[in-house]
């Protein structure tokens, strides 16, 4: 049995993962990278670039407002046992600097098979 058979075993449901990569964060602008989703049980933010990004749950995603993802792996992680309603929320970003580079995986329920 696999992960995705024993999490359907377990929960009742089925999921599916959905991978994005955001290249040329930059300072000027705020970026939407994860649109509210309440189908999203998960997802995780990792900094392939080489300056600071930061990461908030609204607009006013600064270099002085945020969570911080360091360069070079930095990351954060949302899951719905852990972090509630929020694993479901926006989430903006910036970057300290013209080239930040974020990939993000999200663990959603898949609708599409009901």
């Amino acid at each position: 049995m696999n992960v995705a058979e024993m999490i359907e075993k377990q929960y009742g449901i089925k999921t599916r993962t959905q991978a994005v990569s955001f290249d040329n964060l930059d300072t000027s602008v705020h970026t939407k990278i994860l649109p509210n989703n309440p189908n999203r049980l998960g997802w995780m933010a990792i900094n392939l670039g080489a300056v600071n990004i930061f990461l908030a749950y609204d607009v006013r995603v600064s270099l002085t407002r945020g969570i911080l993802l360091t360069p070079n792996g930095g990351s954060m992680t949302s899951l719905y046992a852990e972090d509630f309603e929020a694993t479901c929320w926006n989430v903006y970003a910036m970057a300290e600097g013209d080239d930040g580079n974020l990939f993000i995986v999200e663990i959603l329920i898949d609708r599409s098979i009901e």
